[in-house]
């Protein structure tokens, strides 16, 4: 349902450590026709080792799939598989990510795809989405937009699952991962039909930056429409503010999402000792940092503020969505009463978007409702933009001032 499906975005994870990866198997067969897949595409292996391509295994092209594995559990009237498949790091290397994929049983050969991006679960490997066969955030929207007959695909985002770490809030890199399940989506099922995005929180600003990358990263992608709920934009303004929130904790996975993507930063720069213990509770967990930070003094961790300090600075402006114009229609959804991501970074990112012009971007907020209340809200208009857009409706953004 709606409910469980906002019940279960960017909720804090119970603690857990990092799983063990298992050694990457060696050898794969040709799986036997699988329900909705058009060809032949290996079968993975079992547990953590389908996270693990082979060794040797040549560089493919964004999209290209290495492997899929049935889902244990499955939702009714739909096949649902785990997937593991090419996407490019920020720095352009060939990098496997994982995800999931789910396709209607009667699905057509011209089905829209809806690319879902997750909001935050954590860094360790066993925070993937994938992990849980099918399970909360992603599953439970998978079920409202199969009935649609959207195959629906949702990543892991690079180093989610499978090695290395995550880069949280890095926004080419989650981009890539959302734009380029699409690719797998359609190698998978053969599909010509038109493309959305949608994400919540992390996966909200993930999918304002699939938007602005689309165009020109991946035009076969035929996106015609991205929504954004509760958006993790205004970088620099969320490292001031987090300060003094009962969500400081995701200050640190930030801290380790951008020396993933970005090792030439000194985290000891921004960082006390303290500071730095808490970015390796970060990486090896789901949601530990947040019980462990929550309600400490601000500057027992930090020593200078991120936010005013290079490169930190010019890394935080390079991933906040709203620099480069796109033709690609966006629909932004926030609570006015968000405890998590102030309703003032949204208009903010309106605002840059009106002044780097050509984006068309319509922006609504609702009154009353917190960051994880106004999915369902906003529900019946995600649902009229993301129709519209497929019936190739004009579309009308919220004027510029």
């Amino acid at each position: 349902t709606a409910t469980a499906a906002a019940a279960s975005t960017n909720s804090v994870a119970e603690p857990t450590t990092t799983t063990t990866t298992a050694a990457p198997s060696t050898t794969t067969t040709s799986a036997p026709k699988r329900k909705g897949i058009v060809g032949d595409v290996a079968s993975g292996p079992t547990g953590d080792a389908f996270y693990n391509a082979p060794a040797g295994t040549p560089s493919g092209k964004p999209g290209e799939v290495v492997w899929i594995s049935p889902l244990v559990t499955q939702i009714p009237g739909a096949a649902g598989y785990k997937i593991l498949y090419h996407s490019l790091s920020i720095s352009d290397k060939d990098i496997f990510v994982s995800g999931l994929l789910w396709v209607p049983d009667d699905v057509k050969t011209d089905a829209p795809i809806l690319s879902y991006s997750h909001g935050t679960t954590g860094l360790a490997d066993s925070c993937a989405p994938s992990k849980t066969d099918g399970a909360g955030e992603a599953g439970a929207f998978a079920g409202l937009l199969l009935a649609k007959g959207y195959i629906v695909v949702a990543t892991d985002y690079e180093g989610s699952g499978t090695p290395g770490v995550h880069p949280y809030v890095v926004g080419i890199s989650e981009a890539r991962g959302v734009l380029d399940a699409i690719r797998a989506a359609r190698n998978l099922t053969g599909t010509a039909g038109k493309s959305l995005v949608w994400g919540h929180s992390q996966g909200g600003g993930s999918a304002l930056f699939s938007a602005e990358l689309a165009p020109t990263y991946a035009p076969d992608d035929l996106l015609v429409g991205s929504v954004a709920g509760a958006p993790a934009v205004e970088l620099k303004l969320l490292a001031t503010a987090l300060r003094t929130s009962p969500f400081f904790g995701y200050i640190f996975q930030a801290a380790a999402g951008f020396h993933a993507a970005y090792p030439d930063v000194d985290l000891s720069q921004v960082l006390t000792d303290k500071g730095l213990e808490a970015v390796k509770v970060a990486e090896n967990t789901c949601g530990d940092v947040h019980e462990l930070v929550r309600g400490k003094n601000a500057d027992d961790y930090l020593k200078i503020d991120p936010a005013s300090s290079e490169p930190w600075a010019t890394y935080l402006e390079q991933n906040t969505p709203g620099n480069h114009p796109t033709n690609v229609p966006i629909f932004v959804y926030h609570g006015e009463k968000d405890e998590q991501i102030p309703v003032i970074g949204s208009k903010l990112y309106f605002d840059r978007s009106c002044k780097t012009g050509g984006t068309q971007v319509f922006r609504k907020t609702y009154p009353g409702e917190s960051h994880v209340s106004v999915i369902a809200k906003a529900m019946p208009d995600i649902f009229a933009f993301m129709d519209d857009r497929l019936a190739g409706k004009t579309f009308v953004p919220t004027p510029c001032a």
